[in-house]
Parts: structure tokens; C-alpha cells; sequence
């Protein structure tokens, strides 16, 4: 433990959205004899903070389905700060076990006026293959869906199916 006490670095933390940082500068100065007075000016910077706020929800429909089946799975994300966009949003997504990955069903950019990028991966690493993957593959398997853009207030998502092993 002592150790982590020893060992300095940067801490950083997420200012909350809708937070006013005040800023202050002050000057001060004599006269060159250093006697009579000292006069002070004192100026005042705001600047508000507009952090976008992201949410993230996953439904598998139907939510009961038998071996040999299709269930299909849709993710919604949705900017919930109504002042800031977000951008470069990244949905990475495990698929379940006992299922082989089917079709890619469609996306909707909300009227944000972002752009979904797909790709996947069979390891959840580096390098991503860009596009959809082709039918049958099983887990562990990666699928990632990038938004370049979220509007203030914004959502989309992103649709694909699998068949039930």
C-alpha cells in the first residue's frame, strides 16, 4: 500500500454536465518606491460544461425460442444530454454462447446525422475486419458497430440475428 502513496501521477476526473467553472485572475501593483498604495484588478472567466451522456440498451426478441431459431438482437444508444453531441461512439458486442451469427439486419442513425461503421473480430483484438461478418460464425465472436456522430438529445441502433444453436 505503500507504494500506490509513493508512486505520483495524474488524477483525472469527469467534470458532471452542466457544471459552471469560474475562473479568476487578479493583478496587483505599486508605486516604484514601494510606498503609498497597491491597487488590485480582479477579472471573472466563465465557462460552462456540456459533457454528452450516453445510454446503452440490448433486447433479444423473442425472448424465449428453440434450438434451430432465430432470435434477433437490437442496441440503442442514446445521447441523453440535450446540449452535446458525442462522437466517435464505439458499441463492442460479445455474442451470446450456444448461437451462430445470421444476418445483420439494419441500422438507424436517428436522425443524428451520424454514420454506422461495422466490423467484427474472433478475439476481441486488433486487427477489426470492417463490415459484417458472414453467416455461421460462433463464439467467441466480436461484433463492433462505431457511430461517428450523436446528437444533443439523439439516439440510434443497430440490428443483427443469430440462430439459436
Amino acid at each position: 500500500m505503500a507504494a500506490g502513496l509513493l508512486a505520483a501521477g495524474v488524477a483525472r476526473g469527469m467534470t458532471t454536465d452542466g457544471t459552471m467553472i469560474t475562473n479568476v485572475a487578479t493583478s496587483t501593483y505599486s508605486t516604484t518606491s514601494g510606498m503609498g498604495f497597491t491597487v488590485s484588478y480582479s477579472v471573472t472567466a466563465l465557462a460552462w460544461v456540456a459533457n454528452p451522456c450516453l445510454g446503452l440498451q440490448k433486447v433479444g426478441l423473442p425472448v424465449m425460442q428453440s434450438s434451430g431459431n432465430t432470435v434477433t438482437y437490437t442496441i440503442w444508444v442514446v445521447n441523453c444530454s440535450c446540449t452535446s453531441s458525442a462522437f466517435n461512439v464505439t458499441v463492442t458486442d460479445r455474442l451470446p454462447d450456444n448461437v451462430a451469427y445470421d444476418a445483420w439486419r439494419g441500422a438507424w442513425n436517428g436522425g443524428s446525422g451520424g454514420t454506422w461503421t461495422a466490423s467484427y473480430s474472433p478475439n476481441n483484438a486488433s486487427p477489426w475486419t470492417a463490415g459484417n461478418p458472414s453467416a455461421g460464425q460462433t463464439s467467441p465472436f466480436y461484433l463492433r458497430f462505431a457511430l461517428n456522430l450523436l446528437g444533443p438529445c439523439a439516439s440510434a441502433m443497430e440490428t443483427y440475428s443469430v440462430t439459436v444453436l
